[in-house]
């Protein structure tokens, strides 16, 4: 994504925002400019994967589906398997914050059984979009579990670019929810 705007997390609902809702809807126009006029498919996917998050994040749901089944179909017929994994990481998370769980849920149990064989890093990206997905339905310590792993292997690959901060302030967060259901129910 590009620097005119950042993306930020936000601590409980460990969900996207950035700030400058203005440049997140001029990069939109743009990508749907590149999407058009992409000269291959690997720019059109990358395109198309940076569009669907950005309609997400900026809310327009609705937009973001049919963005990301237009990813995950256009992958499907000319992507590599690992861009077929991730067009549908992306689908799955979209399912996700429109709350359609059943849809969600089964798209990230398939990714999870087939992440390992696309390496370390997408390993990672699968187990952490799992666990903000069992998070969202408030699956606590299976949150915990995915965000552990995604973290663990974040941290093996001394990856630099905040992704393993953000896995372990998730991990955080689910680890602080729990311990707060077990202390309502021991009465503390």
């Amino acid at each position: 994504m590009t620097d005119e705007f950042v993306f930020t997390f936000d601590p409980e609902t460990l969900r996207e925002i950035y700030a400058d809702a203005t440049a997140g809807q001029t990069r939109i126009a743009e990508l749907r400019d590149e999407v058009r006029d992409a000269p291959d498919v690997i720019a059109e996917l990358v395109a198309r994967g940076e569009l669907v998050t950005l309609l997400r994040v900026s809310g327009a749901l609705d937009e973001a589906l049919d963005e990301a089944r237009r990813a995950a179909d256009r992958a499907e017929i000319d992507g590599n398997r690992a861009q077929q994994h991730m067009t549908r990481l992306r689908l799955a998370q979209v399912h996700q914050w429109r709350g359609e769980f059943a849809d969600s849920n089964l798209i990230v149990t398939e990714l999870l059984a087939a992440s390992g064989q696309f390496g370390p890093v997408i390993e990672a990206v699968t187990h952490q979009h799992a666990g903000l997905n069992d998070y969202d339905q408030g699956h606590w310590a299976d949150a915990r579990d995915h965000f552990a792993r995604a973290a663990a292997l974040r941290d093996e690959l001394e990856l630099e670019d905040g992704e393993p901060a953000e896995s372990h302030a998730a991990l955080a967060a689910a680890i602080r929810h729990l311990e707060s259901d077990e202390q309502s129910e021991t009465g503390q």
